[in-house]
């Protein structure tokens, strides 16, 4: 503002002198211009005084602000250190909790352990696994069933040992029941490979016995001596004297409250061989029984067997005479000499495929090798087909077979599946005799199959080998008739 005043007036100092209005004049107006600046500057400066006091006011406000605020932040910083104090305090307490229910926790699973350390466990039942298996196979499903039920109660109820003493009580009291009682009831039975109805006399667990109530059949629960274990079956074929006596035994079970049976007690395997007959079954009656156990596809595997040995016996005798060609190293020697009238004449006296082929060949003279070829492409018209006749026959006999053997497994297992639908599966001899007898044609198909297969691979080799001696044979001729040709 002081700059302004002072560029006016030295301006108008300067326009003053520059000439026209009087000195006098000048310096009234610049006085004039001079106190206007003065009244500005002094109001500028009242201006100034007032920003500046307004912002000296304002800066005491902030101050004060200022000073509050820091003693807000003061007071909850004391605030927060408190309460991170009051937290280590109590993290501390919680570390110390911690170990204490660690310590808590260690000695009761200690005295759990010991506690289930004196709990029944499944070793406990070994004894009675041992006597089932030791005892004749009945009621084994029930049996089992119980003990794998205490087995495994024995692993979810460890913390209830009266529940386990329970169950291990109840299944030593069935398995006594069981080897005391005499039982005696009606059943359906597998004798020979054919089910009957009959009666079936059980002794504990020492003695089974069992009798047909059509015929005198009857049958022996024996142990027999196997690879690993003892195991039992049922014998059917007795001697005359232990039938008799079971056939009394039942009689008098039936009539009367005593009844003489002929039991073992020892379960001696010795024993039982001597309560069962030792007799021979000869081949004829094994292949007789064979047939009938296998059903009626034993017959159409029957009849494909006979048809396929009648037909590889007339394919060996007719390959066998065709491929005969003695005489044909003669006919060679005098075509090598050139001699094609003798070897014509040789010709006539070689048998079989290659003396034809030699015959068709030589008959008489071709005006082309063209012409020979044709001849003796008839020629192979002819003998091929009737040496591979019969041949296929033989192959499809022999995969035809195993196919029909299963078809007759299929419909024994359908057979098998009905039986135990109505009879269940508690007879284990029943379920293996069903199995076999499935089984049967399945045998009887690949016992014809097999050789089968093997003729068929004979017979079509001595085939092949024949076909290549007649190319051999017929290439040679050509080349022997027009060598430049």
């Amino acid at each position: 503002m002081m700059r302004l005043l002072l560029v006016l007036f030295f301006s108008g100092c300067f326009l003053s002198s520059w000439g026209a209005p009087p000195p006098g004049e000048d310096l009234v107006r610049a006085r004039a211009v001079l106190n206007s600046a003065k009244a500005d500057l002094e109001e500028a400066r009242k201006k100034r005084d007032v920003v500046v006091a307004s912002r000296w006011r304002d800066r005491e406000t902030v101050n004060k602000e200022r000073e509050l605020f820091n003693e807000k932040y003061r007071e909850q910083k004391d605030k927060i250190d408190a309460l991170m104090s009051d937290r280590a305090r109590l993290l501390e307490d919680v570390r110390v909790a911690r170990e204490d229910v660690s310590q808590v926790k260690t000695a009761a699973e200690k005295s759990r352990s010991d506690f289930l350390a004196l709990a029944l466990t499944p070793d406990l039942l070994e004894g009675t696994l041992q006597i089932q298996e030791q005892g004749i196979p009945l009621k084994m499903a029930e049996r089992i069933e119980k003990v794998n039920r205490v087995k495994k109660e024995m692993d979810l109820y460890r913390d209830d040992p009266m529940r386990l003493v329970k169950g291990m009580i109840g299944v030593l009291k069935y398995e006594l029941q069981f080897s005391r009682e005499v039982e005696i009831g009606d059943a359906e039975f597998l004798f020979e490979n054919k089910m009957e109805r009959g009666s079936r006399l059980r002794l504990g667990g020492l003695f089974a016995m069992q009798k047909g109530n059509s015929d005198s059949s009857v049958a022996l629960l024996l142990p027999v001596a196997g690879e690993k274990n003892r195991s039992f079956s049922w014998q059917t074929n007795l001697t005359p004297s232990v039938k008799n006596a079971i056939l009394s035994a039942f009689k008098s079970a039936q009539d009367s409250s005593v009844a003489l049976i002929p039991v073992d007690p020892l379960l001696s395997t010795a024993l039982s061989s001597e309560l069962a007959s030792n007799t021979e079954v000869t081949f004829k009656a094994t292949v007789v029984q064979f047939f009938k156990d296998g059903g009626i596809l034993m017959y159409p595997i029957l009849l494909l067997l006979i048809l396929a040995i009648i037909i590889v016996i007339e394919r060996f005798i007719i390959i066998s005479i065709k491929s005969y060609s003695k005489g044909a190293k003669a006919v060679w020697k005098a075509l090598e000499k050139g001699s094609i009238t003798e070897a014509r004449e040789r010709a006539l006296k070689v048998k079989g495929s290659v003396g034809f082929l030699l015959k068709k060949g030589l008959e008489k003279e071709y005006p082309t090798r063209a012409a020979a070829e044709k001849a003796l492409e008839e020629v192979f018209a002819t003998e091929t087909p009737s040496i591979e006749r019969g041949l296929t026959s033989i192959s499809v006999m022999a995969a035809t077979a195993p196919l029909l053997g299963l078809l007759g497994t299929v419909m024994g297992m359908i057979q098998l599946f009905d039986v135990i639908t109505m009879h269940g599966t508690s007879d284990p001899k029943l379920l293996a005799g069903g199995i076999s007898i499935a089984l049967v044609t399945t045998q009887a198909g690949l016992m014809v199959a097999i050789p089968l297969q093997l003729l068929h691979t004979f017979l079509s080799n001595r085939a092949d080998r024949l076909i290549g001696r007649m190319e051999k044979t017929g290439l040679a001729l050509l080349n022997a008739l027009w060598i430049k040709g």
